[in-house]
């Protein structure tokens, strides 16, 4: 259960699930939700910022993401970074984006209210085992039309990852989920690579002429995730995880990607290169149309890389770009 009522915070302190609020935040969050709880996001230790709660004029389930504005700027107003950020969020209209409802705030706080899905990728794939392998398909095509939305508005997400999709599982209809991206992050001036093992190999080496091309990568890190039904990449530091991009796409040079040696510093450890491994081996279930794609989402030059809007359209998920058949049905066809 959660907070409910001033009160808690004080009797429930070291309980991990209740949220890390301040007295003026759970004051002003407390007039309009109950039962606020923070949302676990990796595994049963660890949760975000951001409340699950329930609105008291509706009783329906919502996610808050609380931004707070920084002290030496609360006299001035909300910051244009939030005020931007929460725009953007607000003027976002597709299917395979989650929705942001509403918009709150106080002079210290922004309170961004979210359509709530219980349900996260990584999840789905450890409890739903069986279904998964005529679902993969479906949940791609649907990720990719969120991503193409979003980079049609020129928003890069730039933090795609297993916990940052949404499968919304609609209890009236089994065989029919739909796949919502959701965290994207507020404009920085540099990236924070939370889960390095779903970051683009130019930002882990710290380019920050970065495109679109990195979203990619991190959804090819997705694909090949749900294949393998456990992450393509193991290290959790940024140069293991580099090590194992290189081990299995070999070492990057001038011809390959033009420029590399000028962000990465470190290359000639490679010596000699490394040779790419055969994709066909490592993802043994995959036809050749499915590791075209594939490779072509994870090529280690961004340049090089499909777009998702071409990759909406790739053989591989050409009977949803066709119509012959909804990626809402694709969980009970037999691929």
């Amino acid at each position: 259960m959660g907070i409910n009522k001033l009160e808690d915070l004080w009797l429930q302190q070291h309980d991990i699930m209740i949220p890390k609020l301040s007295i003026n935040q759970a004051e002003y969050l407390l007039r309009f939700h109950k039962d606020l709880e923070r949302i676990r996001i990796d595994n049963d230790m660890c949760f975000s910022n951001v409340i699950k709660c329930i609105r008291r004029s509706s009783d329906e389930t919502v996610a808050i993401k609380i931004l707070t504005i920084p002290q030496h700027q609360q006299n001035n107003g909300i910051p244009s970074t939030i005020l931007n950020h929460a725009s953007s969020l607000r003027d976002l209209n597709h299917d395979n984006i989650v929705r942001l409802l509403q918009i709150l705030s106080t002079e210290e706080d922004v309170y961004l209210v979210f359509d709530h899905v219980d349900l996260n990728l990584e999840r789905y794939i450890t409890n739903h085992l069986p279904s998964i392998a005529t679902f993969e398909r479906c949940v791609l095509y649907q990720a990719l039309s969120g991503l193409t939305y979003l980079h049609s508005h020129h928003i890069v997400h730039t933090d795609i990852n297993p916990f940052n999709i949404l499968v919304e599982c609609h209890l009236d209809d089994e065989s029919s989920p739909t796949v919502k991206l959701c965290g994207i992050p507020a404009p920085k001036t540099s990236i924070h690579k939370a889960r390095p093992n779903y970051t683009a190999p130019e930002l882990l080496m710290g380019s920050t002429n970065y495109s679109t091309a990195a979203d990619i990568w991190s959804m090819g890190c997705i694909f090949a995730h749900i294949i393998k039904r456990r992450p393509l990449f193991n290290n959790l530091d940024e140069h293991g995880v580099l090590a194992e991009i290189f081990c299995l796409f070999g070492t990057p040079t001038e011809e390959t990607w033009p420029r590399v040696s000028s962000i990465c510093n470190f290359l000639q450890e490679f010596n000699p290169p490394v040779q790419p491994k055969d994709l066909a081996k490592e993802f043994p279930s995959l036809g050749p149309t499915g590791l075209d794609l594939l490779s072509r989402m994870l090529c280690l030059c961004p340049n090089g890389r499909i777009s998702a809007n071409e990759a909406l359209d790739h053989p591989y998920l050409q009977l949803f770009s066709n119509g012959e058949i909804s990626p809402y049905e694709a969980l009970a066809y037999p691929f």
